[in-house]
């Protein structure tokens, strides 16, 4: 059941939030604090355990539960009565989200959003989980009061062997640091996991769903600039080629989507993130300058346009995002129905659309109101279009452009998505970054201007007296001292825009930055930058340098140092990046894809001078256990080739540990990653046909799920082209156990021919 307050028959404590996550929550009849001393203060003198409820404002299943769960009068009633619940925004505060998004992904093997994770009065975490139904978590509630009631002492010194494992792990990742910068190696190491991984027939990395891996593609296109490796720029070129033709693309009103659900790219989930647009936008920008094609250049200008006229304040500052979803319906303001497409064009438009568009069915996924409409997708670059119909480009733009804005204008008609509008620093640094870039080298000064007037608001508006930054800014009020990635994001920005603008203020203000990061931020002991100031107690500071959806502030500042250097020649700025590389280089040694970015820097600065060679040995760490990864309950083989003709079959075989199932393809829901098996080789020409053995039908709280357990073989028919060259097999899996889903592993088997 859902309710609806509508009436704001009731307002807590978040009213006074510049959040608007918090602020869709202010009229919950939950007794909702935000995070801080004076909810800290309530759950000791009560002597109640405390919910921290994370999520944010464009999350699909935070909007879930708030309707089923936290709109419920008799729910909110229990846990008022029962617990002390504190709603925290993410995006506010990255520094408690990953606290505690660590514990939940040690107590279920899984994780992520809403985060829901019940904690002392001093904030040690003892239980968690993400999405419940109502049942659920009334149950859990009931249960977690009932146990605090009768034996708390069990309980908290649960939560203290839980928080010290969580610091013990923190403090060798701080500490863990090499006497030499990582070998130079690497980079091609990393060059080689993505060749690896890389689907020539569709392009991107991995299997479904497909993220567009943009610290994958910067490095690559990258490595093509300094290297000349003409497989770097193929891998990157084929991935944002298809990218581009894809659903992910927003073809009507420009940018892109946060994923896509198939490996084809054609259904995405719709929310638009900042951090996308930026990232993918000087991907786009890069891609341009190395190949000139008029495509590459038309998709990042539809970024930049799209940004300016959705996501940037009127002061030049540039909002977070866009949600997915239109009244709880995903991608309602998206999709199209033949008759809404009839109605917005004419006859001849209407045609050529049909000539050079596909529409793809948006799947029914449980958990999810359907949209009855379709999403579009490009048939072909539209330079080839043009070329095969013997067009000029100009003419096929000039009529594409035609059809995309009587599309757009159908479409503003409709309910806009919840448009998330505090300005984040870090993030409006990235697009700052981008902005800038694409001003010199696409030679369009309003793009150069945007980058100005953003830098100039946040430094306006975010930069405190001492020189300082705040991490959040909405509706006239910045908020939440900043955090090192605000700081690093920023600096790159800064830089960019000076070399764009010319203009030394921006410089000057770069160094400043860095310098009082350096200050508040530097582990004068082992290396590297923490991600907090220190200034409020957690259970752990820690350092960041692993990349995310975004890269981590450590690499962004590691390649910030180097522009400066490169810009002044100023030695010192080469030296600390050097330190930053060196105080990271064991872990970046031992997962280089973990450290995308990073790598990045690496290759940048093996171009700079030469790097000395790694020569410490690797200690052992204490990490994450092994046993969150699927691969300890998968084990995965490949059975002889089959040949027959021009054709052979391959069976991947899978045989999963009792008591643990894998998901079906397709999965049947869509936070499950789905089994999937695919044969690749360089020609990218194969053709390949999967065959899904049938499923056991499993019963859940959220339904009924479709999985596969015990041994399961999966045979795949491969369709060769002349060559078979680096023929291998790729699978990925998702364990589950009950209702615990650990993260996917995947597999690559070398296959060899008879």
């Amino acid at each position: 059941m859902t309710f609806s307050l509508s009436t704001h028959a009731a307002t807590n404590r978040l009213i006074d939030s510049s959040s608007p996550y918090l602020l869709q929550h202010a009229h919950n009849p939950v007794d909702w604090y935000p995070w801080g001393e004076e909810a800290f203060a309530k759950a000791r003198t009560e002597n109640k355990p405390i919910l921290l409820s994370i999520g944010y404002s464009t999350c699909y299943w935070c909007h879930v539960m708030e309707r089923e769960i936290f709109e419920n009068p008799e729910i909110a009633k229990l846990m008022n009565e029962s617990i002390v619940s504190i709603k925290i925004d993410r995006e506010q505060r990255p520094d408690v989200d990953e606290l505690y998004m660590m514990a939940t992904q040690m107590m279920t093997h899984s994780g992520g959003w809403p985060n829901n994770v019940f904690v002392t009065p001093d904030l040690k975490p003892f239980y968690a989980g993400t999405y419940f139904p109502p049942a659920d978590f009334t149950s859990l509630v009931q249960q977690i009061h009932y146990v605090w009631m009768q034996d708390q002492v069990a309980l908290k010194a649960q939560a203290e062997r839980l928080a010290s494992a969580i610091i013990q792990i923190k403090h060798q990742e701080n500490n863990a640091q090499s006497s030499s910068l990582p070998a130079s190696q690497l980079v091609e190491a990393l060059i080689s996991h993505f060749s690896d991984y890389y689907d020539n027939r569709l392009g991107g990395f991995y299997q479904a769903p497909k993220f567009p891996n943009e610290d994958a593609l910067l490095f690559l296109l990258e490595a093509y600039r300094l290297t000349n490796n003409n497989t770097c720029l193929g891998m990157a070129r084929g991935t944002l080629e298809k990218m581009a033709e894809g659903g992910i693309h927003d073809h009507v009103g420009g940018g892109f989507h946060r994923y896509s659900t198939d490996a084809q790219w054609h259904i995405p989930h719709f929310e638009k993130m900042l951090y996308n647009q930026a990232l993918l936008g000087r991907a786009y920008t890069e891609l341009y300058t190395l190949s000139n094609k008029p495509d590459d250049r038309a998709v990042a200008e539809g970024i930049f346009d799209f940004t300016l006229r959705q996501m940037t304040h009127k002061d030049g500052g540039f909002y977070s995002a866009l949600d997915a979803e239109t009244d709880a319906v995903e991608g309602a303001y998206y999709a199209w129905t033949d008759t809404e497409l009839h109605d917005a064009l004419d006859t001849d438009s209407c045609a050529w659309l049909m000539k050079h568009y596909g529409l793809a069915e948006i799947p029914g996924i449980l958990g999810h109101k359907h949209e009855e409409g379709r999403v579009l997708y490009l048939i072909q670059p539209l330079s080839v279009s043009a070329t095969a119909e013997g067009l000029s480009y100009e003419d096929a733009v000039k009529k594409q452009q035609a059809v995309m804005t009587a599309l757009r204008e159908s479409r503003d008609k409709r309910k806009l998505p919840h448009l998330d509008n505090k300005i984040i620093t870090s993030w409006n640094g990235l697009m700052i970054d981008a902005f800038a870039r694409a001003g010199q080298r696409l030679d369009k000064p309003e793009y150069t201007e945007a980058a100005c007037s953003a830098a100039d608001f946040i430094l306006a508006n975010l930069r405190k007296k001492d020189g300082t930054l705040y991490r959040t800014w909405r509706d006239g009020k910045a908020e939440i001292a900043a955090y090192f990635e605000d700081f690093a994001f920023m600096i790159q920005g800064l830089v960019s825009t000076y070399r764009a603008a010319k203009e030394d203020s921006y410089l000057q203000a770069a160094n400043e930055l860095a310098t009082k990061a350096k200050q508040l931020f530097w582990d004068e002991k082992h290396g590297g930058y923490y991600f907090t100031d220190g200034s409020e107690p957690l259970l752990v500071r820690m350092k960041n340098a692993m990349d995310s959806a975004i890269p981590s502030g450590n690499a962004v500042m590691a390649q910030a140092l180097l522009d400066l250097y490169e810009i002044t020649g100023d030695a010192e700025w080469k030296q600390q990046a050097e330190a930053l590389l060196i105080a990271f280089g064991q872990a970046i040694t031992e997962n280089p894809r973990a450290y995308t970015h990073m790598v990045h820097a690496l290759l940048r600065l093996n171009h700079l001078a030469p790097a000395a060679k790694a020569t410490q040995q690797l200690d052992e760490a204490v990490t994450l256990p092994e046993a969150m990864e699927t691969k300890a309950y998968v084990k995965v083989s490949a059975s002889e080739p089959m040949r027959e003709g021009d054709s052979l079959t391959i069976t991947a075989v899978l045989d999963i540990a009792n008591g643990w199932h894998i998901n079906a393809n397709p999965a049947s829901l869509d936070f499950l990653i789905p089994t999937s098996v695919d044969v690749r080789e360089d020609s990218g020409k194969a053709e390949v046909k999967p065959a899904y053995p049938e499923t056991h039908a499993m019963a859940t709280p959220l339904g009924e799920v479709k999985v596969y357990e015990g041994k399961v073989s999966i045979p795949v028919k491969v369709t060769l082209s002349c060559s078979t060259e680096n023929l291998r097999l790729l699978v990925r899996a998702q364990a589950c156990k009950d209702t615990t889903c650990l993260a996917p592993s995947d597999w690559v088997i070398p296959i060899k021919l008879k």
